[in-house]
């Protein structure tokens, strides 16, 4: 019984899934833009424990705090971890703060953190959708937010591929799920906003 509260007791200490004990000097703020989508922004909260260096939070951390983000956008998240998606283009201060429940009064609110997101878009010309696990996609970058519709014909003008989304990701197969051939496909991009009308070829190959 004894052994057990013990390797118990051990867990609760150790687990990386929570952060029941920890003595928080300050929180910080950080970011990641996607990849696909530059306007989608993922937020982390951090905490500094004796002036230490960033630790990051847990999802089990939500039991013991309350995590308050301010996007600079007028919007609000309510996790350690979360991801937002801004509508426009600008710099935003966005500040994270922590409450620990058990004790209310021990507020800490993270520095400004400035966050720019810019409007992208590439378009790429050749990919390789042969699933070895490098390029092989025909990924549009653009902000993630404005539909965008895509047609990709073959030589013979028969269309391959059609689709309308904001964030655009075609694996090279055809309506049929078939892989297409190996050669130039034309494709025509358009949306509401004229600067994401393109037209333009992309090569696709295979083991290369």
């Amino acid at each position: 019984m004894y052994r057990y509260l013990s390797y118990l007791t051990l867990f609760v200490i150790l687990s990386p899934f929570s952060l029941l004990n920890a003595q928080i000097d300050r929180v910080s703020a950080d970011y990641r833009v996607d990849d696909l989508a530059s306007f989608r922004v993922t937020f982390s909260a951090r905490y500094h424990e004796n002036g230490g260096p960033a630790r990051a939070f847990a999802a089990g951390d939500t039991l013991r705090y309350r995590f308050e983000w301010d996007f600079g956008d007028g919007n609000t998240g309510r996790l350690p971890v979360v991801m937002h998606s801004y509508t426009a283009a600008g710099t935003y201060n966005v500040t994270v703060t922590v409450t620990d429940r058990d004790d209310p009064l021990m507020i800490f609110t993270s520095d400004v953190l400035p966050v720019t997101v810019e409007e992208v878009f590439e378009v790429p010309n050749v990919f390789t959708p042969d699933g070895d696990g490098i390029n092989d996609y025909f990924i549009i970058r653009s902000d993630g937010v404005t539909p965008l519709t895509i047609t990709v014909f073959d030589r013979a003008g028969n269309v391959v591929y059609k689709h309308t989304s904001p964030v655009i990701n075609w694996d090279g197969r055809n309506p049929s799920g078939t892989r297409v051939r190996p050669g130039v496909y034309y494709y025509v991009i358009t949306s509401a906003e004229p600067v994401y009308n393109r037209t333009g070829f992309v090569h696709i190959y295979y083991n290369r």
